[in-house]
């Protein structure tokens, strides 16, 4: 009778100290956002285990003649938006272009403003120099060896293992009781990649990229 009466009683205590744990969750969730700082360890681990196959890859190539598109934000400092030419590992042409508007007028950029005068040897963002691949790689190298935390999305191309999407700064959860950090993060992306048909095995490839969606809208990352 005992037992019984025992097995009834716990039931009902059972449950409450599981709902009492579920709401304590879902609180801790609320305020300090600890998945998504699991999520974040995450993209962490996995940067650092493709970085190098995806080096690897793209010296397997062996490309140093190319060009390519990038669009980049260092906030409220630098906004790169243009067309790269890189011969011999080296920029050797950069145009201005607007992706925003259709049927806009490449414009020259001279080599003498490729660096910016106050930023460009500390903002990787501001000097035009940098903008090839193997400076992007090395800049993640960096990045992962002295300020891993700031890392917050990183992604490489399938074929040719190339930097396509890097975005990093001031990470910081969504919790509620976690600080917002407003202009925190630096961001790039990459695309219609035309490596030199001389060079790549893969001759006239002309690779474009979709707007990013995972960690937020890609769009809010480059304002209008």
């Amino acid at each position: 009778m005992s037992y019984y009466f025992s097995m009834a009683y716990s039931k009902p205590r059972i449950a409450k100290i599981t709902a009492i744990l579920l709401l304590l969750g879902i609180l801790i969730q609320i305020l300090y956002d600890p998945i998504s700082s699991a999520r974040h360890s995450l993209e962490i681990s996995s940067v650092r285990n493709q970085l190098p196959q995806a080096r690897t890859k793209w010296e397997g190539f062996g490309i140093s003649d190319y060009t390519f598109e990038i669009i980049g934000d260092a906030r409220s400092i630098c906004q790169p938006s243009a067309r790269i030419e890189v011969q011999n590992d080296a920029v050797a042409k950069v145009e201005m272009m607007d992706f925003t508007s259709e049927g806009t007028t490449p414009q020259l950029l001279s080599p003498d403003r490729w660096a910016d005068p106050d930023w460009g040897n500390e903002i990787f963002l501001c000097n035009y120099n940098q903008f090839t691949m193997t400076s992007i790689f090395e800049l993640i190298e960096q990045t992962l060896q002295n300020f891993p935390s700031s890392i917050i999305q990183t992604d490489f191309d399938p074929e040719y293992g190339f930097v396509t999407y890097f975005r990093y700064g001031i990470y910081t959860g969504h919790g509620w009781l976690r600080p917002q950090v407003s202009d925190c993060c630096n961001v790039f992306r990459i695309q219609n990649f035309q490596p030199n048909s001389r060079q790549s095995r893969y001759p006239h490839v002309n690779i474009s990229y979709p707007e990013h969606k995972a960690h937020g809208d890609f769009q809010r990352d480059f304002p209008q």
